[in-house]
């Protein structure tokens, strides 16, 4: 009982210090997850996800957390670093561990989030939900909600890699608020002064989602949410995935230089995800214009089709 009592009064010293890692673990329907959090107060405003990567062995959720207590500081938030490198998480599972700790912050709705490398994909799920945060040298591709909530995010590019710059492009097209900031390293997550930068692209991503959420008139916009191809060959199909967000009539138009219409499909979309589709087969070379047209919307693409 004695040390007991001793054990207990160092870690809440220390926490008082914002210098102590707290690890514990929760029950999900998948298993127990692991979890490391820091504070620098007794009562922080919010939630801040950290997702470390998962592809090296540069950081383990403990020690990335132990990291970011500056932060926690910071931000006036419980970073919290879940364990992904033995499982995935799911939404659901996300969900449940900001229910974990409703009671530990102010509100849960100003939850944030930074990942770094793999750690994207996790990130970009807070963020389809309508979470803000950072993003570090993403080194995974990630899958889009079906439900996109419009927010702001920093990306922020620390290595010699198109994959950061992939990751901007795919966020910019579901609608999202892009701060992107490049400074090259040789480490993926310390960058000269990248402390003041992270913050400062923290500091542009709240202003942005301060004008977003106060802008009565701002609503989320229809986009395209795939990339398409610059050049294709003949006979190849070419896919345009839309996200509708206002439902009505779209015309599919493929153009040729002299603006004639060479393919041209009328349809009644409704709110939600959609794949259109149109064949090369009987094109000739050359170059194009592919053009959807909507309530609000309007698309335009260059595309070359050879042989």
């Amino acid at each position: 009982m004695r040390v007991g009592l001793i054990f207990t009064f160092l870690v809440i010293s220390s926490s008082l210090l914002g210098q102590a890692v707290y690890m514990h673990s929760i029950k999900l329907k998948s298993g127990a997850l692991k979890l490391a959090s820091i504070k620098d107060t007794l009562r922080p405003d919010h939630l801040l996800f950290a997702f470390a990567d998962d592809d090296t062995e540069s950081w383990k959720y403990t020690s990335w957390t132990q990291e970011l207590h500056w932060l926690a500081s910071e931000r006036n938030a419980l970073v919290v670093s879940p364990d992904t490198k033995e499982r995935e998480l799911t939404w659901s599972e996300i969900e449940s561990v900001m229910s974990h700790y409703k009671d530990s912050v102010s509100s849960l709705e100003k939850t944030e989030f930074m990942t770094l490398g793999s750690g994207v994909k996790y990130g970009c799920d807070l963020l389809s939900h309508g979470f803000k945060g950072l993003i570090i040298s993403p080194s995974a591709s990630f899958k889009s909600s079906t439900e996109i909530k419009v927010s702001s995010v920093g990306v922020i590019q620390t290595l010699d890699s198109e994959d950061a710059l992939i990751v901007k492009d795919s966020l910019e097209r579901l609608g999202h608020w892009v701060v992107h900031h490049q400074q090259f390293s040789s480490d993926c997550y310390y960058i000269d002064g990248y402390k003041e930068i992270y913050q400062a692209v923290f500091e542009a991503v709240d202003s942005i989602a301060h004008v977003v959420s106060n802008d009565s008139n701002y609503s989320a916009k229809t986009i395209v949410t795939n990339v398409l191809p610059d050049v294709i060959r003949q006979g190849k199909q070419v896919e345009i995935n839309i996200q509708v967000m206002e439902n009505g009539a779209y015309s599919l138009d493929l153009l040729d230089l002299s603006a004639k219409s060479v393919f041209h499909k009328e349809m009644y979309l409704g709110k939600g995800k959609h794949s259109l589709s149109f064949n090369t087969e009987d094109l000739d070379w050359g170059v194009y214009k592919v053009q959807l047209d909507g309530p609000k919307f309007l698309y335009k693409h260059k595309l070359m089709i050879r042989g």
